[in-house]
């Protein structure tokens, strides 16, 4: 236990979740159950099923370890197009010939998942153009022919539902208003309804009409629910016979949900309102009322005593400046119980998943077709997939699972897994997914950082109206840039303060009367003809802000903190004619002078800070003629009195490059050992060396030291966090401040970036969102970390002695 311990203790990575896993298998129950929270405070992410857990897992050998697993990748759709796995799972073979393959170009517009998980049946976006979406069966455990189900071929319509029996035998779903089921073994058709309004009238339904199923625990019943012709019935899985049929005009719609034994079936009403019916008679037994604006799933407890309705609910967070009310996520438990006359369903508390869940718009279009629900032995579960964002919550309200894109998603039938399609698919264990001890987790404790701002001056658009208590949200669109100056005395950004506008306007705030005083607001001076903003960046003294611009007129701009008037401007030559340019800035340490670098141009200007006049100007000569090596400059950096310019440089390898600033000549330059793509350069306040920060060709966030001239170095990268991936993010953040090594800001490609401290090898913040969602600004001596977001500015105090969390 003692060598366990000190790995869950360590940072999470894979190598030490492999040896976990190991330790794991020796434990008998009481020591799994005893290491049980420690091990669940690992992200889920990071928690991976080993190939031989996931073995036993599909062979139906479900062992207690196996519950301490968050995750396992089961391929990507190009696996479903030719029916094959990363992995395989099973040494057999299928040496039947391979057949057609599936077609999912636009990707899954449904997936269900049986329980083990052995295969999944999955339904293709339609070709509009061509004909509608391949409906398949894709076995996860080796390289099998696809079970067909349906050709897209045969109809033009796409599913939007589908669901597996609990037994795995029947696949169901409905195109172009005809609800089928098939064999999920074979693929043989077993049964087709076409739904009826009146006694003989066929009716035609709309291709966009959302159906929805659900089965009754024990397999023998489903119900079936459609959106817009509001027809909900229930029938015979084996054979398709209609038991019930609820009549036309009764506003009875999906989605839908049996009880166990399929004895009383649940569905949505109008605004929000939930029905309870006997499938024997069709007699409503109760209607609640939700509070939901929309019920996109239902649940049901197996005895039928609770039903768990799950859809959008508006409030729970300010809507400010006249942006669009949306409904969040949201879930409340119902109960039938007896009452005088009959039942009830009573209302529970309105569940609202808390941090991610505020940015999903729960009665968009997309939530629509992708709320999911289940009841399991732990209670109930729900999925939501919107257009930003998708997330997985329980019947407490606590978001277990999140992921900033939308997705399309199944539970298991036992609820044990959820199964997520995107590009990947991927399996989320529930167990594994579970906080640590089974407790809510507490409210957000306030953060160790400052506010500095949760809004924005309405007044600064012009528009007339504008109450001087009126807030803006910081940006209707992410914040890629931000600058901070020592303690946080100013801040700049670029954003978006008009949904109607691509203008990014530059806002500084200043905090004259220190911190705790609200902030003087302003607009930076526009630049005619130069608008896009490309990285901004204080002087060490904090008073002024050079600006970097792109447009039919680019520049370098200097604009004055106290006043904002701008000083000068310096044109700069057209942007490179391959991709998006990029511009970046450094001052020397005593603010004298300034050097940009040109990225797709190969060029470094070093610029006289108070006035704007070039002193030298370096351009790399590019070696290779293919567009995909083509030169850049990465990074660039000056020493403290701007005597020396160190600049990066990429093409087929990726190189450092020192030269002298008053003649030109080049002092050093070299290859370092495993760099990919520099993210940062700093020379130490003294000029004794030069760090670089970067990805290694592995992609893992590493930092350099070489000698100030960079001669003829053959440094190794001293890797600082193993499981960042860094690929192609250029856009992060180095500081060597006085007396004490360099800080590092590391954005990585998954959605979270780090601040690593060089001198005690530490993290000390670990951001949760990736360099598109926000601006990180680190100031000038490394003692403040500043984070801007849409929803708000946060300052963040650096100590290397202790870890900072955000």
């Amino acid at each position: 236990m003692t060598t366990l311990q000190v790995l869950l203790d360590d940072r999470p990575s894979s190598a030490g979740w492999q040896q976990i896993c190991h330790l794991l298998e020796q434990l008998d129950e009481q020591q799994l159950a005893a290491i049980a929270p420690r091990v669940l405070r690992w992200p889920a992410g990071q928690r991976p099923m080993p190939d031989h857990w996931w073995a036993q897992w599909v062979a139906g050998d479900i062992r207690p370890c196996h519950a301490l697993a968050g995750t396992r990748k089961l391929g990507r759709l190009d696996n479903v197009e030719t029916g094959t796995v990363p992995v395989p799972a099973e040494d057999d073979r299928d040496d039947a010939e391979s057949s057609e393959g599936a077609y999912f170009y636009g990707g899954a517009s449904a997936v269900a998942a049986p329980n083990g998980l052995r295969w999944l049946a999955l339904a293709a976006a339609a070709e509009w153009h061509h004909n509608g979406g391949d409906i398949v069966r894709w076995d996860t455990t080796r390289d099998a022919p696809l079970v067909w189900y349906l050709s897209g071929g045969e109809y033009y319509d796409e599913a939007y539902d589908m669901a597996v029996s609990p037994d795995g035998a029947t696949v169901v779903t409905a195109v172009e208003g005809v609800w089928r089921a098939w064999s999920a073994r074979t693929g043989e058709p077993l049964w087709e309804v076409r739904p009826h309004l009146g006694a003989d009238e066929a009716l035609c339904f709309s291709r966009d009409d959302l159906v929805r199923f659900a089965f009754s625990a024990d397999g023998s019943r489903l119900a079936v629910g459609t959106g817009s012709t509001d027809v909900v019935a229930v029938v015979e899985t084996a054979t398709g016979k209609v038991l019930l049929h609820v009549p036309e005009g009764e506003d009875a719609f999906g989605p839908v949900a049996l009880d166990a034994t399929g004895r009383l079936l649940f569905h949505a009403g109008p605004a929000g309102r939930v029905v309870a019916r006997e499938v024997a008679t069709g007699l409503v037994l109760a209607t609640a009322e939700t509070g939901l604006t929309s019920v996109g799933a239902l649940a049901v407890a197996p005895d039928g005593g609770e039903v768990f309705a799950v859809g959008g609910a508006v409030g729970g967070a300010p809507e400010q400046a006249g942006l669009a009310t949306s409904a969040r996520p949201a879930a409340r438990l119902l109960t039938l119980r007896e009452a005088p006359g009959g039942a009830e369903l009573a209302a529970g508390a309105l569940l609202r998943p808390r941090g991610f869940a505020r940015d999903l718009d729960a009665d968009s279009p997309a939530a629509a077709l992708t709320t999911r629900a289940v009841w399991t032995g732990s209670g109930p579960f729900a999925f939501v997939g919107a257009d930003f964002g998708s997330l997985l919550f329980d019947g407490r309200g606590r978001t277990l699972w999140a992921d900033p894109a939308g997705a399309n998603a199944a539970f298991t039938p036992d609820g044990r897994a959820l199964v997520v399609v995107q590009e990947e698919i991927d399996a989320w264990f529930l167990a594994g997914l579970a906080p640590p001890d089974g407790e809510e987790p507490a409210p957000p404790a306030p953060r160790p950082g400052h506010v500095l701002l949760t809004g924005l001056p309405a007044a600064l658009t012009g528009r007339a109206g504008a109450g001087d208590g009126a807030e803006l949200p910081l940006s209707h669109w992410s914040v890629p840039h931000a600058a901070i100056t020592e303690d946080a005395r100013a801040l700049a950004f670029c954003a978006k303060l008009d949904r109607d506008s691509a203008d990014r306007p530059q806002v500084l705030c200043r905090w004259p009367g220190g911190r705790e005083g609200a902030p003087e607001v302003s607009l930076l001076p526009p630049v005619a003809d130069a608008a896009y903003l490309t990285d901004l960046a204080f002087g060490p003294g904090g008073d002024v802000l050079v600006r970097a611009l792109l447009g039919e007129e680019s520049c370098v701009v200097l604009n004055d903190v106290a006043t904002g008037a701008t000083r000068w401007r310096h044109p700069l030559p057209p942007a490179a004619p391959h991709g998006e340019e990029r511009l970046r800035l450094a001052f020397c340490a005593d603010g004298s002078r300034l050097a940009l670098a040109l990225r797709g141009l190969g060029r470094v200007l070093v610029l006289d800070a108070a006035t704007g006049d070039s002193v030298l100007t370096v351009t790399e000569r590019p070696k290779y003629a293919e567009h995909w090596r083509r030169l850049r400059v990465e990074a660039v950096a000056l020493d403290g009195p701007g005597t020396r310019v160190a600049f990066g440089v990429r093409d087929a390898r990726s190189r450092v490059v020192v030269c002298d600033v008053a003649t030109g000549a080049e002092l050093g330059h070299t290859e370092p050992h495993g760099l990919r793509q520099i993210t940062g350069l700093s020379f130490a306040p003294d000029g004794s060396a030069l760090a670089v920060s970067g990805a290694t060709e592995q992609g893992h966030a590493a930092l350099w030291l070489l000698p100030p001239d960079a001669a003829d170095a053959d440094a190794r990268p001293r890797t600082a966090v193993p499981d960042l991936p860094m690929h192609d993010q250029p856009d992060g953040d180095l500081v060597w401040p006085a007396g004490r090594g360099p800080l590092v800001y590391f954005p990585g490609s998954r959605g979270w970036g780090a601040v690593w401290d060089a001198d005690s090898g530490t993290v000390l913040a670990d951001l949760p969102f990736g360099r598109a969602d926000g601006g990180v600004a680190l100031s000038h001596d490394g003692g403040t970390l500043v984070t801007v977001t849409q929803f708000g500015a946060r300052r963040w105090p650096l100590r290397p002695d202790a870890a900072v969390p955000a």
